[in-house]
C-alpha cells in the first residue's frame, strides 16, 4: 500500500532536501555499502533535522528528489549553454535571468527549484550530469534518484554516459580540472594507516617514559650506593684515626698505621681545599649578582690587604691550621643517613 501523500514541498524544503542529499552521498565509507531504503532513511533524518517544516519519510524524500533533479538538471544545461557563450565580463547574475528567461522559452514555465539547484550548482554530479545532456547524453530520467549501490542497477540504459559511483564527487584542481576523490578502500586503507601510526606513536611514547623512568631509577640508586659506599669508608677511617700507634706490637704496624693516618688526613685536606674553592665561588656570584643590580662597586678583597703586611703572616698560618683541623674534625663529626645503615 503506497503511502500517503504529504503536504507540498516549498522553495525552503527543496533547498535543504538537496543539502541533505550532497552531506549523505559525500559519505564516501558507506555511499556504497547501504541500500537504497537505508540511504533515503539517513536523508530523511538530516532533512527533518535542520528542516522547519513538518517531517517527511524517507519514501517521501525519494520520490520528491525525482522531480528536484529532473529540473535541476534541465535548467543546469542551458544555465551551461549559456555560460560557456558568455560575452568576457560577465558574472552569474548577468546569466541567471537569461537561463530563467531561456528555460520558459524551452518547458512553458518558470522553474520552480532554484534555491535547491544553488545548492546543488557546483557539485560534480550536476556539472557532469549537466554536461553530458547539453552534448546529447543521458536524459534526466536515467539518472540514479540514488546512490548507485552494488545491487541498484540504475546505470544500465547508458553506462557511457552516466557517472559511476566511483568517479562521483570529485574534486576541483588548481587548473579547474575535476579530480578523482579517494574511493572506500583507499579512505578505509588511510584510516587504517593513521590508526596504525597513532598506537606505534604512543608505543614510542611509552617506551621513552619507561626508559626515563628507569634511567631515573637508576640514578637514584647508583647515589644511594654511593653515599652508603662514603659512609663505609667514613666509618672505617674513623675507626682507624682512633687507633693508637703506642699500643701496635711491633714497628711494622706501627708504620702502617701511621702512613693510613697521613693517607687519610691528606684525602681530608683535599676534601676541605674543595669546599673552600665552591664556597668562594658562590660567595663570588652573590656578590656580583647584588653588585651588578645594585650598580655598587664590588668591595675590595680582604685577603688582598692582609696580603700586603707581612708581619701578620705567622698569625695568618696558626689561625689557618686552626681552621683546618676544626673542619676535618666537621667532616668526622657528620651525622650519618641512618637510611644508609640498611645498604651498608
Amino acid at each position: 500500500m503506497p503511502s500517503k501523500r504529504g503536504p507540498n514541498w516549498l522553495p525552503p524544503d527543496d533547498e535543504q532536501l538537496a543539502k541533505s542529499w550532497l552531506k549523505i552521498s559525500e559519505d564516501v565509507i558507506r555511499s556504497t555499502g547501504q541500500k537504497k531504503e537505508e540511504f533515503w532513511k539517513r536523508v530523511a533524518d538530516d532533512f527533518n533535522k535542520f528542516s522547519t517544516s513538518v517531517a517527511r519519510e524517507g519514501t517521501h524524500c525519494m520520490h520528491h528528489w525525482g522531480h528536484v533533479q529532473k529540473w535541476t538538471l534541465k535548467f543546469s544545461g542551458i544555465y551551461r549553454k549559456l555560460e560557456k557563450t558568455r560575452p568576457s565580463g560577465s558574472v552569474m547574475s548577468d546569466l541567471l535571468p537569461d537561463a530563467r528567461k531561456a528555460f520558459y522559452e524551452q518547458e512553458g514555465k518558470q522553474f520552480a527549484f532554484e534555491r535547491a539547484w544553488m545548492v546543488l550548482k557546483d557539485s560534480p554530479k550536476w556539472n557532469d550530469a549537466s554536461e553530458s545532456r547539453g552534448s546529447g547524453g543521458a536524459q534526466p530520467s536515467e539518472l540514479p534518484v540514488s546512490t548507485p549501490t552494488p545491487s541498484t542497477p540504475t546505470n544500465q540504459a547508458n553506462p557511457a554516459t552516466i557517472p559511476s559511483q566511483s568517479s562521483a564527487l570529485p574534486q576541483m584542481g588548481s587548473d579547474g580540472s575535476w579530480k578523482r576523490p579517494p574511493g572506500v578502500h583507499s579512505t578505509k586503507r588511510a584510516m587504517k594507516e593513521d590508526h596504525y601510526n597513532a598506537k606505534k606513536i604512543k608505543i614510542l611514547s611509552n617506551r621513552s617514559t619507561d626508559y626515563r623512568d628507569r634511567t631515573l631509577a637508576m640514578k637514584k640508586t647508583n647515589d644511594i650506593r654511593d653515599r652508603a659506599a662514603e659512609a663505609e669508608l667514613r666509618s672505617s677511617n674513623m675507626e682507624i684515626m682512633s687507633k693508637r700507634i703506642e699500643d701496635l706490637p711491633d714497628d711494622i704496624s706501627r708504620k702502617y698505621l701511621e702512613l693510613q693516618k697521613e693517607i687519610i688526613m691528606h684525602d681530608i685536606r683535599d676534601q676541605v681545599e674543595e669546599r673552600r674553592k665552591l664556597a668562594a665561588e658562590k660567595s663570588k656570584g652573590i656578590n656580583q649578582s647584588a653588585s651588578s643590580s645594585s650598580h655598587q662597586e664590588p668591595q675590595i678583597n680582604q685577603s688582598a690587604s692582609s696580603s700586603s703586611h707581612p708581619e701578620s703572616r705567622d698569625s695568618e698560618n696558626e689561625s689557618s691550621e686552626t681552621e683546618e683541623n676544626e673542619e676535618v674534625a666537621e667532616v668526622y663529626e657528620d651525622e650519618i643517613d641512618p637510611t644508609l645503615d640498611d645498604l651498608a
